[in-house]
């Protein structure tokens, strides 16, 4: 029995290339197509129908890969887009923030996420030491899911949510303290910025070795496939938009800039606004991309794009709006195609409504086959079968 359909995606994975050359062409800014994506096949589970999360998925590899596979087969056999797959070893967003000593919870149908900082006093950040990458925190199981996933599937295998060197050390030390610490003491939030920076770096290459990749390549930022040439890591960066461009640049863009350095390039991600970011963003080495889940800011996507013009990608992402005709006929208003992707990703609980994210319920089957229409109504070339 081919429980992880390995046949299936065998036959299958001849499109790859051609949808490869299609993304190719938006980050050398050749583009005269938008590629599009419906991701119907989302990894993580906060946002899921309650009733389909397998209750041990955190706990044996089968079962996080059997979810994985099943998703990622039907959705292929649904939709021809410019989704090419992969699989995740999914483990939340705070893997290396375990490892570091934060406890994290395992709440029920949910993803896991940090209980409390680790580091309450500034003292302490020169004691911090680096974690055994075989044994400590959730590092294990990430390794232990990315043996299995290669050795019994035929799918790549990315690594686990590759956090920034900022998020990780809002995890390892909680928001309060950071940004105060930023004002305070200056010389000691460098130090902690430089020692996330080199504990990412070493986890990554790792993992990288564990999965079979070359270190310049194998990157799927939010699922979006991310080409030869132009990196081999995605960064989440959300708290970009908390910070002002002051405090950014003087103590994240440097270490983002030493993590894609590091991988020959990559992207950043980010939900929300972070205009007064874009300056950063241009000024950040081996940046080539950004993801950006707007959440209906469509003026800053707009001023993304004119100013990232022939110098970076842009990933045009949110979560299903409600009215999701309305939603990307409005966007499409002013959308240029020139490098750009567009994506779309459904949830049975989360949906946009005013700039925001609500708790909805929702048939993801009905929201995916919305998004296929609306992105057809828009011209964009993907086919339903």
């Amino acid at each position: 029995m081919d429980r992880f359909h390995n046949e299936f995606f065998r036959e299958k994975l001849n499109r790859n290339p051609k949808i490869a050359d299609k993304i190719l062409s938006v980050y050398k800014h050749q583009n005269t197509d938008i590629p599009s994506i419906i991701y119907s096949m989302t990894y993580w589970l906060d946002g899921e129908n309650p009733d389909l999360i397998p209750p041990d998925y955190f706990d044996d590899p089968a079962v996080m890969t059997k979810y994985q596979v099943d998703r990622i087969k039907v959705h292929m056999e649904r939709y021809e887009d410019d989704f090419i797959p992969y699989l995740f070893p999914w483990f939340g967003t705070a893997v290396v923030q375990s490892a570091l000593g934060c406890e994290i919870m395992f709440k029920s149908n949910s993803d896991p996420a940090i209980m409390r900082p680790v580091v309450q006093d500034v003292s302490a950040i020169s004691e911090l030491k680096k974690p055994d990458y075989y044994k400590d925190g959730l590092m294990p199981r990430v390794l232990e899911t990315i043996d299995f996933m290669r050795e019994n599937t035929i799918l790549p295998v990315a690594v686990t949510d590759p956090q920034g060197p900022l998020t990780i050390a809002l995890g390892v030390c909680g928001v309060e303290n950071l940004f105060i610490w930023m004002c305070t003491h200056p010389d000691e939030t460098h130090q902690l910025m430089q020692f996330c920076t080199d504990v990412l770096i070493d986890w990554i290459k790792i993992q990288k070795k564990h999965a079979g990749q070359e270190l310049n390549s194998g990157a799927w930022p939010h699922g979006i496939y991310l080409p030869e040439g132009f990196g081999g890591v995605w960064l989440a960066d959300d708290d970009c938009t908390q910070l002002s461009a002051e405090m950014y640049k003087e103590f994240v863009v440097l270490y983002n800039s030493m993590v894609f350095k590091a991988f020959g390039g990559g992207t950043l991600h980010f939900c929300g606004s972070a205009r007064h970011q874009i300056d950063n963003f241009l000024e950040t080495e081996g940046l080539n991309g950004i993801n950006n889940f707007c959440m209906g800011d469509f003026e800053q996507i707009y001023e993304m794009q004119e100013k990232f013009e022939d110098k970076l990608g842009l990933m045009v992402c949110d979560f299903a709006p409600l009215e999701v005709s309305d939603y990307y006929s409005e966007l499409f208003k002013n959308l240029r195609k020139k490098g750009t992707i567009v994506a779309s990703y459904t949830s049975a609980e989360y949906a946009l409504h005013n700039g925001r994210y609500e708790i909805t319920r929702r048939d993801t089957d009905e929201v995916a086959s919305e998004i296929f229409s609306a992105f057809k109504e828009q011209g964009l070339d993907l086919k339903s079968n």
